[in-house]
């Protein structure tokens, strides 16, 4: 059992968990915004951190020379075309490692009877710390569409411009990062509830004997 204190402590801690999970999902995966195939018949898709594109290849069949448009994707991105591209890069990327930084710092706390800094609780502190990380990641996504009109946008959703997709459609890359950063103002509210003076702190006697604690109260 985990020395958290409440049912609501254990709900915040497995909710953060999750959010951070699905930021990273989002953040790793090409789904953001997915085209028409290619002509292999592979699905097209782009992200953030992958250098996705379609390349035109010349291919002889039968002595007659055929132009093929191949779907391929060439590891993290290197090349940033724009100040905007890395600006709304940096900004996802900061608020979802700030939270995934957050989510490993409660299990330092699963193991402690208290932890305050500034005269304040570690759940107050972590609300805002989540709410200021969510703010950084829903940014992020609503610059998102500014960058449709790029070439490296372009190349896939043929006749994409800012805020017309063109020939794409959002990918569950993208539901998924406004999902959890929505989530993320959620917990963050709930964390900032779960004052240190509210609930009783669990204290395990041994950490060899995790059945045998004790509580004392605060007062």
């Amino acid at each position: 059992m985990l020395p958290y204190k409440t049912w609501k402590s254990v709900v915040w801690f497995l909710l953060t968990w999750l959010l951070t999970i699905g930021l990273l999902i989002s953040a790793c995966t090409n789904w953001w915004l997915v085209g028409p195939p290619d002509s292999n018949g592979e699905t097209t898709h782009i992200g953030f951190f992958q250098d996705c594109s379609v390349k035109e290849v010349n291919k002889t069949v039968d002595g007659t020379v055929l132009t093929q448009s191949l779907f391929r994707c060439n590891g993290i991105r290197t090349d940033f075309q724009s100040l905007m591209l890395l600006i709304v890069t940096a900004t996802l990327g900061v608020g979802i490692l700030s939270l995934f930084f957050l989510t490993i710092l409660t299990l330092v706390y699963c193991f402690c009877d208290q932890l305050t800094a500034c005269g304040r609780s570690f759940h107050t502190l972590a609300g805002i710390w989540q709410a200021t990380s969510s703010v950084l990641v829903l940014i992020g996504v609503f610059l998102f569409p500014i960058l449709w009109e790029q070439d490296w946008v372009t190349n896939v959703c043929k006749s994409s411009k800012i805020f017309v997709l063109g020939e794409c459609v959002p990918g569950y890359s993208l539901y998924v990062a406004i999902a959890c950063s929505l989530l993320g103002y959620f917990v963050a509210g709930f964390s900032t509830s779960l004052d240190v003076k509210t609930f009783d702190v669990t204290e395990f006697g041994s950490m060899e004997s995790l059945d045998t604690y004790s509580y004392k109260h605060e007062i």
